[in-house]
């Protein structure tokens, strides 16, 4: 009588009935990297680049660009928009100068950082030197105790001019109501979903690298596991509806990996 071997079964390939080694990683996906200062860094200066240069949101996904839009508008009040997108007025300039000297409050340094976030995300945006040089006076509050910017201030509050008077004035005035202004807009746009638009843009990199919305799912659920109104029954749903409006969709990878597949 012949001796039959009995190879091992390939790890891609199991018995019947039996998830294989790839099936078992979709269900439990590898954890998403810790959060760090870096990340933020790098989503911020992504996201005042698109701003600076709209041709550069070619570099990103589709979905990406989506995410971020959605998050412009729950964040960010209206009226901001055409003093962000470059407004040269003397109200843009009286809410520039409020927001320089708040800066400091604003900023909310993590001792992982060292307190040099300004100038990190300065260097990363390659920035002259000057420009380093002035985003870390503001960060530490030193730029508007600097003669230029007093004298600046002095000259817009004294103007002869009254409507140039006002206007500064009157930018000052919103500029330092930032806080309250920006926490008014978000507490009026953002929904429960605003979270998963947060992780989807923080982590779009790691994202971009799944391979079904599915495994988004189970990738971002362990973040909102202790909001069962959010991570319940119907999480998967809420997910796949939300994929679908900004268009994250992974049907061409999938399609591709079938063909390798039938290829083999």
């Amino acid at each position: 009588m012949s001796s039959v071997t009995v190879l091992p079964a390939s790890p891609l390939k199991s018995a019947r009935g039996t998830p294989t080694v790839e099936q078992v990683e979709r269900m439990n996906p590898k954890p998403l990297p810790e959060f760090t200062p870096d990340r933020l860094m790098d989503r911020i200066a992504e996201a005042i680049q698109v701003a600076s240069d709209p041709a550069k949101s070619r570099n990103f996904p589709s979905w990406t660009r989506r995410v971020m839009r959605i998050l412009k508008e729950q964040f960010i009040p209206q009226e901001y928009t055409s003093i962000l997108s470059g407004d040269g007025s003397i109200f843009a300039e009286g809410i520039a100068v409020a927001w320089a000297a708040k800066a400091r409050d604003l900023a909310q340094e993590r001792d992982s950082s060292g307190g040099r976030f300004a100038q990190k995300l300065a260097a990363r945006l390659a920035m002259d030197p000057k420009a380093q040089e002035v985003a870390v006076q503001v960060e530490s509050g030193t730029f508007t105790a600097s003669p230029e910017f007093q004298q600046q201030v002095m000259t817009r509050l004294f103007a002869p001019d009254f409507a140039e008077r006002r206007a500064f004035v009157e930018g000052l005035a919103i500029g330092n109501r930032l806080p309250e202004l920006l926490d008014r807009k978000a507490k009026r746009s953002t929904t429960d979903a605003t979270g998963i638009y947060l992780l989807l843009w923080f982590y779009w990199p790691e994202i971009s690298e799944l391979r079904s919305v599915r495994e988004v799912a189970r990738t971002l659920e362990v973040f909102f596991a202790e909001n069962k109104n959010l991570a319940g029954a119907h999480w998967d749903e809420r997910v796949r509806k939300l994929a679908n409006r900004i268009g994250l969709s992974f049907r061409a990878k999938q399609s591709r990996s079938r063909k390798r597949l039938v290829a083999r």
